[in-house]
């Protein structure tokens, strides 16, 4: 019975309720298998955290998000938009490196806020507001590129993508960092007890006194200032600014919540199980990609994943409310 109150305990439960941790391990084995262990070996471990981390950052800003019921589509655009003016800043108008990447998570925190307020008192709703966000973002991004891709990014900025720190790569570090804090804020804060309230019952949670729109702006913000971490990470491990960056992000973000025991009708759902998610949708996608699968076929594949995840969270649902 101690053990029951061990917090690793409760983690435990917290992961398997969903089957999420299952799946990881199920999907690990079977690409393990099919690959002939070219995707366990410990060189490729390290590529799938390297690669799960952007998608990581990106899936804790949208696990927020759709606990409250919303959705937020610009998370691509955002990556794009802050990649092409820090770098744009770097390298052709020699601002200082420091001051460049704090434009760039500004920028993300400066999206995610007019979204969040757009939502909150200008009650757009979500998918559209996010979309047209999406585009604008992307339409910039490209204007301020000129469709071209821009190098000549200092040394120092290879420290979010390329530097280790005790062995272990730095983006890894970071996306345990946000993880570990979202994690914890959404355990034991009390804005985590009122998003879930928010998703859960929201006009419940508006009766209680708790106040919604801020809430609600503070996600979308947390969600940009993601991305724009995210858009760090990216630009670090390419060392350069190109359209691409951020393209299909965002059905990533949506799956990895989804996959990790997010539900889409709001409520319920944790920021470890999301980058839970991420990896799984990394691991597929690099087992898929050692298989020598088509890339029209990973995407429909990656449709077929969000799409089977969606509907056992809908059955999952149903029978609770049939027990209930």
């Amino acid at each position: 019975m101690a053990f029951r109150n061990l917090k690793i305990f409760n983690l435990y439960k917290s992961l398997t309720k969903n089957g999420v941790a299952f799946i990881f391990i199920g999907i690990l084995a079977v690409v393990g298998i099919l690959t002939g262990g070219n995707s366990i070996q410990p060189s490729n471990l390290v590529n799938i955290l390297m690669q799960t981390t952007t998608t990581g950052l990106m899936a804790i800003g949208m696990t927020l998000v759709i606990i409250d019921r919303g959705i937020d589509l610009s998370v691509g655009g955002v990556a794009a938009l802050s990649s092409a003016i820090g770098v744009t800043f770097m390298t052709k108008l020699n601002v200082p490196w420091i001051i460049c990447v704090l434009l760039m998570l500004f920028i993300g925190i400066l999206i995610g806020f007019i979204n969040g307020v757009s939502i909150s008192f200008f009650k757009m709703p979500p998918f559209i507001c996010t979309m047209a966000m999406m585009k604008m973002s992307q339409g910039l991004a490209q204007f301020i590129l000129g469709g071209k891709t821009i190098f000549g990014l200092p040394q120092a900025h290879t420290i979010f993508g390329q530097a280790d720190l005790l062995d272990i790569p730095v983006p890894v570090w970071i996306l345990a960092l946000f993880t570990a804090i979202g994690a914890v804020f959404l355990k034991y804060s009390r804005f985590g007890r009122e998003l879930y309230a928010m998703g859960g019952n929201p006009k419940g949670a508006w009766m209680a006194g708790i106040n919604v729109n801020k809430n609600r702006i503070l996600i979308y913000t947390i969600s940009g200032f993601m991305s724009a971490v995210a858009a760090l990470i990216i630009t670090s491990r390419i060392m350069c600014a190109q359209i691409s960056i951020g393209e299909g992000s965002e059905l990533d973000a949506i799956a990895s919540a989804v996959i990790g025991g997010v539900s889409m009708a709001g409520g319920e759902g944790s920021v470890v199980g999301a980058v839970i998610g991420a990896l799984i949708i990394v691991m597929i996608n690099n087992g898929l990609n050692l298989l020598g699968v088509s890339p029209y076929i990973q995407t429909a594949v990656k449709g077929l994943v969000i799409f089977a995840a969606i509907l056992a969270d809908l059955l999952r649902r149903r029978k609770q409310l049939k027990n209930a």
